[in-house]
């Protein structure tokens, strides 16, 4: 026997009871309440389905939740399952899989940067001005190096959410070049108005770095969406740094010892943020593929600083340099991922390039100082590699 049904056999007993006794008035009360809290409670129990507590917004009218997110009873496998502490969904279909959520992310960048190798010297038969290039080149060439992202997401419903992250990646590398047989090694980065080859040029060296730092704040929204594919624009702002270092060394004459230049190009910037970014996932297996891109236009300014000094004699040179510049930073990135039917866990990796447009590198800045102009020196510097990204949210 159900709990109404004892429940309603007790009342009806002391009804009889009381009518017996002369109180039917009662007994009609106690019979009306018990279809009164029924009612209650299944009222209750189907608005829940529609409560659905993200990101601080709560749809307790079934009706407001449905027009805002149609769903057909034959379109419920495009979705997965309702929120992450047990929260109620329609009863006709689940909670999206796409919906913004609040967590932590944190993501392994390793990338190579573009348009950075530094020719330092060459291998020449003589020290005369009519030598020739015997073959051996000195590049200092980054490889691959390791970076990071991290952040987090805060929603402000389903369809919205804001978005803080910090960017940072530097790589370095060192080269050495030593000469073959009687052959001298002639200097690409010592100003040309001294000697750049002699004949104790025997080896050269040098050592570059470049490092960035990018800090984000974005506001996220959807823009269009199905079962199966979402699409998000995002707009902020973005603050920017990138320092590039150089140390090249090498022996010209007895007289002049050891010739060092040393080298800093900086770039401190803030603008605006604008991003797209798509997603197609399966709701069978969990896997995604996605596609993102962004474009942030930084206005500020761009230094160098070249110092060339020698260990005995021979003087020192200098050159200082300032340019403010509007400089756009393009970033584009393809791969895959996972997500778990709850939407809590999702992992993702892909391939990814960066360009920092009308920017200033080191070798295009020693060209300029060594052939004594500061006009046109611009340069694309670009970062690709592979990206992997680990989201916790709830």
């Amino acid at each position: 026997m159900g709990t109404r049904s004892l429940f309603l056999a007790t009342v009806v007993g002391v009804s009889s009871f009381w009518t017996y006794s002369g109180a039917d008035l009662f007994a009609q009360q106690a019979i009306d309440l018990v279809f009164a809290v029924e009612e209650a409670v299944s009222t209750l129990a189907s608005d829940r389905r529609y409560q659905i507590d993200n990101g601080g917004l709560l749809y307790s009218d079934a009706e407001t939740f449905r027009s805002e997110f149609p769903c057909d009873a034959g379109s419920c496998d495009g979705y997965s399952s309702g929120s992450c502490d047990g929260g109620w969904v329609r009863n006709d279909c689940e909670i999206p899989w796409w919906v913004h959520r609040s967590g932590i992310f944190g993501e392994f960048l390793y990338l190579r940067p573009g348009d950075t190798d530094i020719v330092y010297a060459i291998e020449q038969n003589d020290t005369t001005t009519n030598a020739f290039p015997t073959g051996p080149v000195g590049i200092a060439a980054i490889d691959m190096a390791p970076g990071y992202r991290v952040g987090f997401a805060l929603a402000c419903s389903l369809t919205s959410s804001l978005v803080a992250r910090y960017t940072h990646w530097d790589g370095d590398t060192q080269d050495r070049i030593i000469r073959n047989n009687a052959n001298v090694l002639n200097s690409q980065i010592i100003h040309p108005s001294t000697f750049t080859t002699g004949g104790n040029s025997l080896q050269s060296s040098a050592t570059t770095g470049i490092e960035f730092d990018l800090i984000d704040a974005q506001y996220r929204h959807k823009l269009f969406c199905s079962d199966t594919t979402i699409f998000n624009v995002s707009g902020g702002f973005r603050y920017g740094k990138m320092e590039q270092t150089m140390l090249a060394q090498q022996e010209v004459s007895v007289a002049t010892g050891l010739v060092s230049v040393e080298t800093d190009v900086d770039f401190h910037g803030f603008g605006f943020l604008l991003g797209l970014d798509a997603e197609r996932r399966s709701a069978k297996t969990g896997m995604l593929c996605y596609s993102k891109g962004e474009a942030s236009f930084l206005g500020g300014e761009w230094t160098g600083d070249y110092r060339q000094t020698h260990q005995f004699a021979g003087g020192s040179v200098t050159n200082e340099y300032e340019d403010f510049r509007i400089s756009p930073v393009l970033e584009t990135e393809l791969g895959i991922g996972w997500q778990n039917k709850s939407g809590c866990i999702r992992a993702t990796a892909g391939y990814m390039a960066s360009w920092w447009c009308n920017g200033l590198s080191t070798r295009k800045y020693v060209d300029g100082v060594r052939s004594a102009s500061a006009l046109n020196l611009d340069e694309t510097i670009a970062f690709i590699g592979l990206s992997t990204r680990l989201e916790i949210r709830y």
